[in-house]
């Protein structure tokens, strides 16, 4: 049958076969797509490429997705890593993989090491034949999986049917950075058919036949099952059909979706049955479903069988091609589907089936007010969240749509609905759905406690006062009961934290506070307590922040979140701050959200920038570009745009960092303020940079009116104040040069002992008076600070400070310690404006030529890092084992690997293990 449904396809199966000589020889992955209409042969392509991989000593595994099967998280991809010879993942892999489908990035990550390893020793084919009807979390994972295992031999092979919604749906899969080899099957010429034919028949076929032929649209399959039907009825004489037999055989016209006549009918019957069941069904069940003993169906099965409408695969039968289950389940009328769909549901939770098991029936099946199903529906969904939260939205999302309008179950549903799309990040829906619920005018304590489930979600988008008015409306309802209207008090505050009235905020969050401990509820205590960590931060008390934060985890533990980390290195404490973060990252693997990892990133590469790490910090950033399209969470795209632009105009290139401003531009949303601000500040640097201070000083001016405003809209943190002086004061705009002066001296006054911010308070006067003996303090101060930018810039303006004043020499010495300390931290473009200005005095150093950029190709484009994963690498080492070696995450190895690939001109380990050992 392979062999038949091929015919015609000699292009197609030469471009298989050159994939996989490419993949071998190259030992980089390649994605190869197959798309056509049901029954032009992708699964016997499939199985073609597959049986070629075996003989070419690939390591080959085949999964496939079903229709009725599309809420089981995963099984399509896992069936497939399971089912090679042998298996890709262990026992022992697939025990670890289970509490991480909650957790897509980990999960990602956890799949991709034994895959990279045991690619180290075989090249592999993984193929999932009708991607058209995977689930959600497969779809994630092969799309994030590819470019993970960029530099390894695997070849991606996918099929699915050609129409508008698989093309979206494959869109999203497409990796990026990877080879991409689509094949279209189109439908077979005439010729094609006639000599199929011919060689099935053993003569050129006749008018009447090929009419018939003409019949199939070139369809291979229905093709083959016409030549079959005919030879096994004996219906041809002189390679034409009789005039004594029908017009289409029996096997075409069941292909066809006819019904099939006669005593056949009961086979049909079972198909019809069958094919409500799946594309593989029991017996047991079908017999269920006709309300008929097994007995009565077994002539109906051997016939089935016999007609080769059906396979035995031992525990159970399948249907022989997708067409044939088609044709029986659109040949029901839709009334007797429902019937079916709701009658399979019931057997199978009477025979100990699961929720999820019956829920696709229920879909399907359950009419408007079955409330049963709605509940079935309920749990269904709940099992499956924590997996797949996009699955359990569909699931709940039809519970509630099967209640009346007026059924008082529906508001119950309906919270739960809420909770799901809060999981899912569906934030917008959540809130459609939150305000249609409060328009039934439900009880105050219902309508409260809607309202606060939406505040996390708001929350972490920044939208703080849309949160605050949400809880301000609930707390005005009367009858809401002490330990609901506690934790709308918290909400409240958090809300008011990142206020520009922090006192306020304060105020508010020790009031909580204490309503939280008289109820003694968990929840408001530790909201009220984060408000109160947030209120600090706001404020510029990093200290109260850290110490309100770490009460949080104390009651919750777990992992460090970010404020806390940011707390720590606002306080100069970097090693321990990202010593935090490893350990965060690490315990998030096991216990976090996969949402959180973008933020954790980010934090790391702000962190990273700010102990002078460059290169880890750009190499951060670039990750998390890549996790924000993975994830959708545009925010920490923004943010990361704007950091690398700032590296960029750290290294002097204006051009690349406009490239990043248009970047962080093009993705800021209006709701996302806090990226925002971080762009606002970004873009204020791009264009003084580029000569324009007085655009740049109106930039911060609008969106900062007042110490406190400064920080909070343009993500101006205390080591960036003298630069907004600067800005300012080249900007003609002394107002605002005094509000940031302003706001450095109460960030020193709030956090003593902290040399950062001391430093930072004297750089910031020192700029605003002109006041070159003040410049002195802060370089000495800032000498015991680790922000190492911060002590080069403060350096830097104090020589142009003493030169300005006439006093060369000291000036001269100065500018040169700081440009020492820009080469050093690879900010060549600051150290070239201090070396224009060394020129202008007249001094001259031989060294400066150390001031040329790294070259963009090549061994020494590499960074330190970099040369570091090469080494390990070329050991033979996965990347979870390079990231445990150097700690960092699996996604910055991989960003760091694919950058080493474009400045070295290789695309794979192989490749690049010979070059580092060539340069041994």
């Amino acid at each position: 049958m392979t062999q038949t449904l091929l015919r015609g396809r000699s292009a197609e199966v030469e471009t298989t076969l050159r994939v996989l000589e490419e993949t071998a020889t190259t030992g980089r992955s390649t994605v190869l797509v197959v798309s056509g209409e049901a029954g032009l042969g992708k699964t016997a392509l499939l199985e073609s490429v597959r049986a070629q991989a075996e003989r070419d000593g690939f390591t080959a595994c085949v999964g496939k997705a079903e229709e009725l099967d599309r809420i089981s998280p995963m099984a399509p991809l896992l069936l497939a890593l399971r089912g090679g010879r042998p298996p890709l993942l262990s026992e022992g892999d697939l025990a670890a993989v289970g509490p991480l489908l909650d957790q897509q990035l980990w999960l990602v990550d956890r799949i991709a090491a034994p895959l990279e390893e045991r690619s180290q020793r075989t090249p592999i084919l993984i193929a999932v034949d009708d991607v058209q009807w995977a689930d959600r979390l497969t779809l994630f994972a092969l799309r994030l999986l590819p470019p993970r295992l960029a530099a390894s031999p695997i070849v991606w092979l996918l099929t699915a049917r050609d129409t508008p919604a698989t093309s979206t749906e494959l869109s999203e899969v497409m990796p990026r950075d990877l080879p991409v080899h689509q094949i279209t099957l189109r439908p077979l010429s005439p010729n094609a058919m006639r000599e199929l034919a011919a060689d099935r028949l053993g003569t050129e076929p006749g008018p009447r036949l090929t009419r018939l032929l003409e019949g199939t649209a070139g369809n291979p399959f229905l093709v083959t099952e016409l030549l079959d039907g005919v030879l096994n009825e004996e219906m041809v004489e002189g390679g034409d059909v009789t005039e004594s037999g029908p017009g289409v055989p029996t096997k075409l016209r069941t292909a066809l979706r006819r019904r099939l006549s006669g005593p056949d009918k009961d086979v049909w019957s079972l198909l019809q049955a069958g094919s409500v069941l799946g594309g593989t069904f029991s017996i047991d069940d079908a017999a269920a479903l006709r309300r008929v003993p097994v007995s009565d169906l077994l002539p109906s099965l051997h016939g089935a069988l016999a007609e080769g409408m059906l396979i035995d695969t031992g525990e159970h039968v399948a249907f022989r091609h997708d067409l044939i289950r088609e044709a029986a389940y659109e040949d029901l009328t839709p009334t007797a589907r429902r019937v079916l769909h709701r009658a399979a549901a019931e057997h199978l939770l009477a025979t100990g089936r699961t929720a999820v098991d019956a829920a696709h029936h229920l879909m399907a099946g359950a009419p408007a007010g079955d409330r049963d199903a709605a509940d079935v529906l309920r749990r269904a969904a709940a099992e499956v969240a924590p997996q797949s939260p996009a699955t359990a939205v569909s699931l709940i999302t039809h519970a509630y749509n099967l209640l009346p309008r007026r059924d008082p179950l529906r508001l119950e549903v309906g919270q739960e609905v809420v909770d799901t799309f809060v999981r899912a990040r569906r934030v917008q829906d959540a809130i459609f759905t939150a305000d249609e619920l409060l328009r039934t005018s439900p009880d105050a304590e219902t309508a409260a406690r809607i309202h606060s489930r939406l505040a996390r979600p708001l929350w972490d988008l920044g939208l703080d006062e849309r949160l605050l008015a949400r809880v301000t409306e609930a707390l005005e309802l009367d009858g809401i009961s002490p330990q609901v209207r506690a934790l709308l008090l918290a909400q409240r505050a958090l809300a008011m934290s990142r206020s520009d009235d922090p006192d306020a905020a304060v105020n508010a969050g020790h009031a909580a506070l204490a309503d939280a401990d008289e109820v003694r509820d968990t929840d408001a205590r530790t909201t009220a307590l984060r408000a109160l960590g947030h209120a600090a931060a706001t404020d510029g008390r990093y200290g109260d922040a850290l110490d309100f934060l770490q009460q949080v985890r104390a009651v919750h533990g777990g992992p460090a979140q970010a404020a806390e980390l940011l707390a720590l290195a606002l306080l100069d404490r970097y090693d321990e701050a990202r010593d935090g973060l490893t350990r965060s990252r690490q315990e998030a693997e096991e216990h976090g959200a996969t949402w959180e990892v973008p933020a954790f990133g980010w934090w790391e590469a702000a962190i990273d920038l700010a102990a002078g790490r460059m290169e880890d910090a750009e190499a951060g950033a670039r990750t998390i570009v890549r996790l924000a399209e993975d994830l959708q969470e545009y925010g920490y795209r923004v943010q990361a745009y704007a950091l690398l632009a700032r590296i960029a105009l750290l290294r002097g290139d204006l051009r690349q960092a406009g490239e990043y401003m248009t970047q962080a531009t093009r993705w800021t949303r209006s709701e996302v303020r806090l990226a925002s601000a971080q762009a606002t500040l970004a873009h204020a640097l791009w264009l003084d940079a580029g000569g324009d201070a007085e655009g740049a000083a109106r930039l911060l001016g609008a969106a900062a009116d007042s110490p406190a405003a400064l920080a909070r809209h343009t993500g101006a943190g205390y080591a960036d104040l003298p630069a907004v002086v600067r800005i300012a004061l080249r900007g003609k705009d002394t107002e605002l040069a005094r509000r940031a002066a302003l706001l450095a001296q109460q960030y020193a006054d709030r956090n003593p002992g902290v040399a950062t911010a001391a430093g930072v308070a004297l750089h910031s006067r020192a700029l605003l008076d002109d006041d070159v003996n003040l410049l002195g303090e802060a370089v000495t101060v800032l000498r015991e600070s680790p922000r190492l930018l911060s002590r080069a810039s403060a350096a830097e303006d104090h020589g142009r400070a003493l030169v300005a004043h006439g006093r060369r020499e000291p000036g001269v010495a100065e500018l040169d310690r700081a440009w020492d300390a820009y080469v050093a931290l690879g900010a060549t473009g600051e150290a070239r404006r201090v070396q224009r200005r060394l020129q202008s005095t007249g001094a001259r150093r031989r060294r400066w030529m150390a001031t040329t950029r790294r070259p963009s190709t090549g061994w020494d484009a590499l960074t330190d890092t970099e040369r570091r994963v090469a080494s390990l690498v070329a050991e033979g080492r996965t990347n979870r084992d390079v990231a445990q070696t150097l700690c960092l995450s699996p996604n910055t190895i991989g960003t760091h690997l694919r950058s080493i690939f474009g400045k070295l001109g290789v695309n794979s380990r192989v490749q690049l293990t010979r070059e580092v050992l060539s340069r041994r």
